[in-house]
């Protein structure tokens, strides 16, 4: 699939297009990179010379069967991840489309119609099936299957293991009668039974879009490892080996083999929902306590107030919480809060609150001066936490901090701003 032909632009702003139209459907721009965000049928408008890709043409966003990452297709039919990956490449993506299914959509529905009506008529007929199996149960009499094979095998067809190695890979005979090692490609073992047996055995229940389910014996051909739950979103392929899903925890997309892929439990799904709740808390996250301050253990803190994320995966004797900084000093200055009593602010919401609290009292965010009392955290000099003095700048402007450090000892080091906070400026010192 080369650039696209009969993609219309339908709006731009400050000369770039933001809107265009393909295919009966409308897309609109995000922002983004291309590798990261972008999702099968997808538009990619590439913006820098790229060996084999148009300038300023549209490439439509697929996915690459060996490696199970997006790219597209250039101008010679060959993967051209590359371009994904820079920020010259703009993505668009189908914001309305017509109410009819399309004649690809139509004809992948027809594929997936057509493999249930083989299998059927198969197993009517009495004929053989083949059954897959775990590569390690793989004996000679077994069969191969190849996804993406050589010049010399046959795509989807089956291979008799004529033996298996010293290192325990199955050896085939290839279309040349040579023999071929299995492990150069990637495979999968099936054993011939007959159509009664595979009718005996329970069909795997049929997943559909919105179901979550559970990753199982998974293989490298995706990201996705064994227990992450995952949504079944579907595409318009309707491939009828894979199915597209999001995995909950982090909301990534990935295409993963229908039979790695098995009903989750409630209890899998609720949990999973869970740890995405607490993985969007990232540490140094600026976020504003809306319950529980004052309460244990939130002593030191105050409904409303902006504090920082330091752990999301706090062990706390009440369970899984996430620890904040920033509270009152008797307290220790740390708390832990769940979830839905934190609201996560935007880093301009962030900087803002930032740059007001400073400016209140004169100076520029980040700004210290000889004699402010600072909260520290340091485990390479000090190695404790506590309370301590500005008492000078180093020749990088690092500030040096004079406080009594785990061996009881009052010692002075230069510190990074990160890891300090101010808790009384020296114009508001009374011991002065």
């Amino acid at each position: 699939m080369a650039k696209l032909n009969g993609v219309k632009t339908l709006d731009m702003v400050n000369g770039e297009i933001t809107k265009v139209a393909y295919g009966g459907a409308v897309y609109e721009r995000v922002e983004g990179i291309v590798r990261e965000i972008g999702n099968p049928g997808d538009l990619m408008l590439n913006g820098r010379d790229h060996k084999d890709l148009s300038v300023g043409e549209f490439y439509e966003v697929i996915v690459d069967g060996v490696y199970g990452r997006v790219t597209v297709s250039d101008d010679i039919g060959q993967p051209h991840g590359r371009a994904t990956l820079h920020d010259s490449s703009v993505l668009f993506r189908k914001v309305s489309a017509s109410t009819g299914p399309s004649l690809e959509e139509r004809v992948s529905s027809a594929k997936g119609e057509i493999e249930s009506l083989k299998s059927d008529v198969t197993a009517l007929k009495g004929a053989s099936e083949y059954k897959r199996i775990d590569a390690d149960e793989a004996k000679v009499g077994d069969f191969v299957k190849f996804d993406d094979p050589p010049h010399s095998l046959t795509d989807e067809e089956y291979y008799e293991i004529v033996r298996i190695d010293s290192y325990g890979d199955p050896i085939v005979s290839d279309d040349d009668r040579d023999e071929y090692d299995a492990s150069n490609r990637h495979f999968e073992v099936y054993r011939k039974v007959s159509a009664a047996s595979v009718e005996a055995e329970p069909k795997p229940e049929r997943l559909k879009v919105g179901d979550y389910a559970k990753v199982v014996n998974a293989t490298d051909c995706h990201r996705f490892t064994d227990g992450d739950i995952v949504e079944i979103i579907g595409d318009r392929f309707g491939s009828p080996y894979n199915e597209l899903s999001r995995r909950l925890t982090d909301g990534k997309n990935q295409y993963v083999p229908k039979h790695q892929l098995v009903r989750a439990t409630d209890e899998e799904v609720a949990e999973a929902k869970r740890e995405a709740e607490f993985a969007k808390f990232k540490e140094g996250a600026k976020v504003r306590l809306l319950s529980g301050g004052g309460d244990f253990p939130l002593g030191g803190f105050e409904t409303g107030k902006i504090y920082e994320v330091s752990d999301n995966e706090y062990n706390h004797t009440r369970g899984k919480r996430i620890r904040i900084e920033g509270g009152a000093i008797p307290f220790n200055g740390s708390g832990c809060a769940t979830p839905d009593q934190l609201e996560i602010l935007t880093e301009e919401e962030a900087a803002e609150i930032e740059r007001k609290k400073w400016a209140e009292i004169g100076r520029e965010v980040g700004e210290y001066k000889v004699g402010d009392v600072v909260a520290y955290v340091d485990g390479r000099w000090f190695v404790n936490s506590g309370i301590g003095e500005v008492v000078g700048f180093g020749p990088e402007g690092g500030p040096s901090i004079e406080a009594v450090n785990s061996r009881g000892l009052k010692t002075s080091y230069y510190l990074e701003h990160t890891q300090i906070n101010l808790i009384t400026p020296v114009e508001a010192r009374f011991d002065r």
